[in-house]
Formats: C-alpha cells, sequence, structure tokens
C-alpha cells in the first residue's frame, strides 16, 4: 500500500511539473549558443583506452550508442552525445571501451544496428562539440539510467542539484530504492520525446549549467 500510495504521489507531482515544464525550459534558455549512483556515470570503470586521441570522434558515438536505444528521440541522443562530451574531456580514462556495455564498436555491429549507429553518428556531428559548463568551467558529470521519482544533491558536487523526476516511475525497470545523482538518462528521453529540445532537458537536471 505504502508503495502504491508513493507512485500515486509521483503520478500527481508528474503533472504539476508537465504543466510547468514549457515555461521553466523558456526560463532556462541556453542562449541559442546552444543504478545506485556514485558521483560517476552507472556503467562506467577506470581504465586506460587503448583508443588514440585521434579517434575522439568515434568513441564519442560509441559511448552514447551504447548509452541510448533505437527508441531514443534524436534530441534525447543530443543531449546524451553532450553530456559524454563533456564527461569524455574531463575523464577519458574512466571509460571502459573495452566494455561493450560502455562502448559500441561499429566494426561489431551487424547491418540491421548499423542504421541506428549511423543516426547517433550524424547527430554527434551536428553538436559540434559541445559541452557542459558551470561557471564557464567544464567538470565531470555523473548520471544514471534511472532515478527513483528524482535526482540527489551530493556533497562532494556542489554544482549538482536536486531536481523531480518522476517520469522515472514509468519506466518497467524503475525501482523506488535507486540512487542517482545528476541526470537521469531514461529522464532525459522522456522530456524529449515529450516536446523539450536537448538543451531543455539538459537544463531540467542541470540548471545550474550552460551548454557552449
Amino acid at each position: 500500500m505504502f508503495s502504491i500510495g508513493k507512485k500515486i504521489l509521483a503520478c500527481a507531482l508528474l503533472l504539476v511539473l508537465m504543466a510547468l515544464l514549457p515555461f521553466t525550459a523558456v526560463k532556462c534558455s541556453t542562449n541559442g549558443s546552444k543504478s545506485e549512483n556514485t558521483l560517476t556515470s552507472s556503467t562506467g570503470t577506470t581504465k586506460t583506452n587503448t583508443k588514440s586521441s585521434d579517434d575522439t570522434n568515434e568513441i564519442l558515438v560509441g559511448l552514447t550508442s551504447a548509452l541510448c536505444n533505437e527508441n531514443f528521440s534524436s534530441d534525447a541522443i543530443k543531449a546524451i552525445a553532450i553530456l559524454i562530451n563533456t564527461d569524455y574531456i574531463i575523464n577519458p580514462e574512466y571509460f571502459d571501451l573495452d566494455d561493450k556495455t560502455v562502448y559500441v564498436s561499429k566494426d561489431e555491429l551487424d547491418n540491421s544496428e548499423k542504421e541506428y549507429y549511423l543516426k547517433v553518428e550524424n547527430i554527434v556531428k551536428s553538436i559540434d562539440k559541445k559541452t557542459l559548463t558551470v561557471k564557464n568551467k567544464k567538470v565531470f558529470i555523473p548520471y544514471s539510467q534511472l532515478s527513483c521519482g528524482y535526482t540527489l544533491d551530493s556533497g562532494d558536487c556542489e554544482y549538482i542539484t536536486s531536481v523531480a523526476s518522476p517520469w522515472d516511475c514509468f519506466s518497467q525497470s524503475y525501482n523506488e530504492n535507486t540512487e542517482c545523482v545528476g541526470v537521469s538518462i531514461n529522464g532525459i528521453n522522456y522530456l524529449c520525446q515529450n516536446g523539450a529540445s536537448a538543451e531543455q532537458a539538459l537544463k531540467w537536471y542541470l540548471p545550474e549549467f550552460e551548454i557552449k
């Protein structure tokens, strides 16, 4: 009963937030330049990469492809590519490129999967190396696939703000005990599928940040 009550409350909050989202998103404009979670991504591990710096664009496509899937909207993929580009610049060794759940290699895809990969590749090119900054500084931004209905503050990441993410409750993978610091990947996709741009979705989870 308690769990049902929490979901009802989350749904009620969702209705209020969706009513306010267009106004919030406009207010948070980027001025046209535009798991259980620790303070890092929920999927990576620190390991020395075997890729050279010349392959940065290909790496970004592979990392973004692994986090998204063919059901993600183009704006959601764009938002996640900007997020991952920022994190990779800050700490490239964090991402284990030998882990197939973290990095998708084009050479290992069959023909049916290459169409999705090509879509991601085109979107990555379109972001033109954009990154997220706070007070004109790039920082590593933690993320998880899902939250429990809201994201958390962190004493170690003072630039991360707790925000509501009630749409995560609609996921089949929803777990009320899941902790998410930073960005919900599922939440980004939900917002973009419901009319938010990539920039607006990122600003929802990262209101103190700018996209440059």
